[in-house]
Formats: structure tokens, sequence, C-alpha cells
């Protein structure tokens, strides 16, 4: 993945952008801006962080299997503590009245992963021991397409892969003692309970993001930083709210993380 700027990688930031303040959602990326390959999809978020002018405050990770993933950057306007009280109007997107959420184990890091040298690689116990902290979030996902699932893969890509908003609940320093894939979850809308199920990590493993993330970003000489968030894949697949509504997620043993639209 390239911090690397273009001209098209800048002008697709900025067309995505533009849906974030309000302007109607696209069909599609115009198709000389369109990213050809994973590269320049991962290029068109970080135009996104410096049109923003905004460092990393953390990282959306999500792995279809136990050995490939995606992810992408959050700029600090994207991170916000529990409880948030979104304001009407004042909405990234400000055009939606409809959103998802997800509900997820995300960890914050409490030192460095820098890159490693060539062929090296880190190892679980190694970003495990370099993680402060494990947090209910609650991720609000909107789409700057009018149809996601019409539009390529690598688009959604560029487009951080839906992510709005994440919503970090209190920090459980003692994350290491519990049975992190089977957690207790209860999903909350307007106080009335929409899910409740034990477990439910696509990989029964928040963990392994983490670690896929640190070896992803050292292959490409990046790394993580103290104090970064990463979530790690929803439990809940992705539930449809309105504004107005107020959304909880809790898991037994790491707390609460609170919205209201």
């Amino acid at each position: 993945m390239s911090e690397t700027s273009t001209p098209n990688a800048a002008a697709a930031a900025r067309a995505l952008l533009a849906v974030r303040r309000g302007a109607p959602r696209l069909r599609a990326l115009p198709a000389p801006l369109a990213p050809k390959t994973l590269a320049e999809a991962y290029a068109i978020q970080y135009a996104m962080l410096r049109e923003l002018n905004s460092s990393i405050a953390g990282w959306k990770a999500s792995m279809s299997d136990a050995a490939d993933g995606i992810c992408a950057p959050l700029p600090a306007s994207a991170v916000r503590d529990a409880p948030a009280y979104l304001v009407p109007g004042r909405l990234p997107t400000q055009q939606d009245t409809g959103f998802g959420v997800e509900a997820e184990v995300a960890f914050r890091l409490g030192s460095d992963l820098p890159p490693l040298r060539a062929g090296a690689r880190y190892e679980r116990d190694m970003v495990s021991d370099a993680l402060v902290s494990a947090h209910a979030v609650i991720e609000v996902v909107v789409s700057r397409f009018v149809d996601a699932a019409a539009v390529t893969q690598l688009e959604r890509v560029a487009d951080s892969f839906m992510n709005e908003l994440l919503i970090v609940g209190p920090s459980c320093t003692t994350w290491r003692s519990l049975a992190l894939a089977q957690l207790p979850l209860e999903l909350r809308v307007d106080g009335r309970p929409v899910h409740q199920a034990r477990g439910g990590h696509p990989l029964n493993d928040p963990l392994l993001p983490v670690v896929w993330l640190a070896n992803h970003l050292s292959q490409f000489g990046q790394g993580l930083r103290a104090g970064e968030i990463v979530t790690t894949g929803s439990w809940n697949g992705v539930y449809a709210v309105k504004a107005g509504q107020e959304v909880s997620a809790w898991f037994d043993g790491l707390g609460t993380s609170v919205v209201r639209f």
C-alpha cells in the first residue's frame, strides 16, 4: 500500500469526500479515477487523509479468511469516544438518514509495531504484547455509492470499506483474561435488544486481524503506532438504524459503546 499521491488518487479522494460532506452519492467513480489495482485503492485512502490534513487515529482491518484481508486508515474525525451524540445536520455524510451499525472488538496500541526487516514477521505474542487495551466499539458504516454492491471491490476499498465513524467504548486492560472468541454480545436499539449471541467474530479470533495488519503494513515499510486503535470485524453483520435512534453494543467483560444518531 502506498502513501504516494497521484492526480487521479487525489481527484478520487475529493469525489468521495464531497459525498461525506453532503454531495449526492456516486453511482461509481469516473472511469479515469477508478482504482484498477489494490495499490491504487489504498493510494486513494491516503489521498483522503491528505485532503483532510489528518494523521491516522486508527485502522479498520477486515479479513475474508485466515490469510487475507483489507484495511483502511481512519482519520481523527472518524474516531470518537462513547457515548457519542451526533448532532443532526453535522453528521459526516449529511444526506443520509439511514446508517448501518456493527458491534466489534477493537484494540489500542500501547507501543509501536514498526516495520520489520525484509522476510521477518510479527508473531501473535509480539502483537499481543504491544496492545494496551481492548474496547467494545460500534462502527457506523455508510457507502458513498448509491449501491455499494454495484461497484467494484476496489472502489469499496477506496471508500474505506464504508467506514463512517468508530465509536470507542471504555478501556479494558485485563482483556487477556477473557475468552475473546466467546464473549456474550448484546446489541440494543432504543433500549430494545436486536441481537444477542455468544461469540460471533467472523474468524472466531478478533486478535487475528491485528496480527495480519501489523505484517501487512510492515511489508510496505509502514507500522502501527502507540495510541492507534484497530477494529477487527463485525460480530452481528450490519444492522440498519435511522436518525434519532440510540444504539448500544455491550460485550461482557469489555463494557458498552453507545451512539445516538
